[in-house]
């Protein structure tokens, strides 16, 4: 599966273990090797794709992903690059998988994005000489400690890393894991620099279905959250229309059992993967993935999934991006550092009930959700760059002006 976006479809789990376990082996070469475990980290592959190609069009590159969705989403955000980049999924973790790709790309640069410590890639890499930036670089606690404890495991491929950390505190974590203090630079976050996304194909349908009432786009819903995102057109119906419920589940095995439920609660639904005649709807069900990036800019309110139950939060910045306020819960271990430097753009609710009035209070309110969307903007102005000093970082290593030293 190479070169192009019809053949970096999704290939099914078993189909993608044994592509993963035996790589293709394609006739491209790539300097560059980018790999992005799965959706979110695809679209930051995008953001840096693009701005290496900025400096260097005819730059070979690499783009691989580890997951179904991460896969499928490859050839649709990767089409139109021209030269186009070799697409494939990652390797498994293991010596021959690995091997096989290396000699086959022959990269002189990986790049790994946000989180992802592959012991004999990093090793095999090492061997090579070949350098490894990890970008965008997050590394939590609970990680960090793993990595201390398996310093045999972790060790050596560790000191060869470079890290462009996204913040001083994901900094401190990779150095206290055993990266070199030395080949740590704290370059940012780059879904600051992420495109605006495009409007979504599916706007005219939203917009006629919700025919003038309100959009509350629920993003990122767990299962564990969908009760409260589907009572959300009931209990913020007020005096008025009840407002209109764009809903985005995260896994793809909840999407029937989202449908089931609102259907269930007495919604009208539609559902994006299942084209339908015009008619009344209550709910819009984004079935589909990598769309939801987009799918933020039909909405007046968003209220964030993964901050309900324990997971930690999930993508703020995507709503933040197109100036929708933000209602999040009480679980933002993930995304602490962004919910407390959005200021009036997030508000957050200790449990369902606090959510619930704080949509109702930003609806309510014009002036509201005017400076929600002014704070985002701020947000963004001040965190932008990332993805330029992290460019300039891989550039500095793919030209030899850093990097590891061959290791036998």
């Amino acid at each position: 599966m190479s070169g192009s976006s019809g053949n970096a479809g999704n290939p099914g789990l078993p189909g993608l273990i044994a592509r993963r376990l035996v790589p293709p082996a394609g006739p491209e070469r790539a300097d560059v090797w980018i790999q992005g475990v799965s959706v979110g980290e695809v679209e930051l592959a995008f953001t840096l794709a693009l701005a290496l190609r900025a400096e260097r069009p005819e730059l070979p590159l690499l783009v691989t992903s580890s997951t179904p969705a991460g896969v499928g989403l490859l050839g649709r955000r990767f089409r139109g690059l021209d030269p186009p980049p070799r697409l494939q999924p990652f390797p498994l973790d293991l010596p021959p998988s690995v091997r096989r790709l290396l000699d086959s790309a022959s990269p002189r640069l990986i790049v790994l994005v946000e989180t992802e410590i592959w012991p004999v890639l990093l090793g095999a890499a090492r061997r090579r000489g070949l350098p490894v930036l990890v970008a965008s670089a997050r590394l939590s606690e609970r990680a960090a400690r793993r990595m201390r404890a398996a310093r045999r495991l972790f060790g050596g491929p560790l000191r060869s890393l470079t890290v462009a950390a996204r913040s001083p505190e994901d900094a401190s974590r990779f150095a206290a894991a055993g990266v070199p203090g030395e080949r740590i630079v704290v370059a940012g976050d780059m879904k600051f620099d992420r495109p605006l996304p495009p409007e979504p194909s599916f706007a005219g349908e939203v917009r006629a279905r919700a025919a003038g009432r309100p959009v509350v786009v629920a993003g990122s819903i767990a299962e564990e959250e969908l009760d409260l995102a589907i009572s959300l057109p009931r209990r913020l119906a007020g005096p008025g229309e009840a407002p209109f419920l764009l809903l985005a589940p995260r896994r793809p095995e909840t999407w029937d059992e989202a449908a089931g439920r609102a259907a269930a609660a007495g919604l009208r639904v539609v559902r994006r993967s299942r084209p339908e005649g015009p008619g009344p709807a209550d709910v819009f069900l984004l079935d589909t993935i990598g769309e939801l990036a987009s799918a933020y800019r039909l909405g007046d309110v968003a209220l964030l999934g993964g901050t309900f139950g324990e997971r930690g939060g999930h993508n703020v910045l995507e709503p933040l991006q197109v100036g929708l306020p933000v209602v999040v819960g009480p679980s933002i271990s993930g995304i602490r550092r962004a919910v407390e430097a959005a200021g009036e753009a997030v508000a957050r609710a200790g449990d369902g009930e606090e959510a619930v009035a704080a949509l109702a209070g930003l609806l309510a309110d014009p002036s509201a959700r005017r400076l929600a969307r002014d704070a985002a903007g701020a947000l963004f102005e001040r965190h932008r760059g990332a993805t330029a000093r992290t460019v300039r970082l891989a550039f500095d290593l793919l030209d030899g002006r850093a990097g590891p030293e061959r290791s036998g």
